[in-house]
């Protein structure tokens, strides 16, 4: 059909219908992108769920090895301990667990100072008191106890001062 010879009622209908056309279209892309818009976003939130879960799966799996590896350290330092101070064996095994600690605190274990300190219930586990005048501090401490980032997971096993009775 050649738009020239339509009358000016049937160009102004013919507009009509390529405006309620364009108007569709228009509407249908805007449904479009609403849709891509929802999609992507909702692939944020995963991602970010998924981040967030991987994340703490990887604390709690370091978390775990290095609960672990403490009864191993524990087992190095009572090497030491009971080695010759001569040794050069003794020299391999202080190496040995100054590296597997080294290690460790990268992950974010980290040793409980108690010798000294006050007692904190939340952080130490108190095996037994010495009458030394130095009331609720940390005398002796028994065995190690370990933080991974902010949690315990093992209280230092301490002895805690208290001060001498009166007769």
């Amino acid at each position: 059909m050649n738009y020239q010879e339509l009358t000016r009622e049937q160009l102004i209908q013919a507009l009509e219908e390529v405006e309620k056309t364009a108007e569709r279209e228009r509407e249908k892309r805007k449904k479009w992108e609403n849709i891509a818009k929802k999609v992507k976003a909702d692939y944020e939130n995963y991602k970010k769920r998924e981040d967030d879960r991987k994340k703490r799966w990887k604390e709690k799996t370091e978390k775990e090895l290095a609960k672990e590896l403490i009864s191993v350290m524990d087992n190095l330092e009572r090497a030491i301990m009971s080695a010759n101070e001569d040794s050069t064996i003794l020299q391999g095994v202080k190496m040995v667990a100054d590296q597997l600690y080294e290690t460790l605190e990268k992950k974010g274990l980290q040793r409980i100072d108690a010798e000294g300190e006050e007692f904190d219930p939340r952080i130490h586990n108190a095996v037994d008191t010495e009458e030394n005048g130095e009331e609720n501090r940390v005398v002796e401490e028994k065995r190690k106890g370990y933080m991974y980032k902010d949690q315990v997971l093992r209280e230092s096993e301490v002895v805690v001062g208290k001060k001498a009775q009166e007769s």
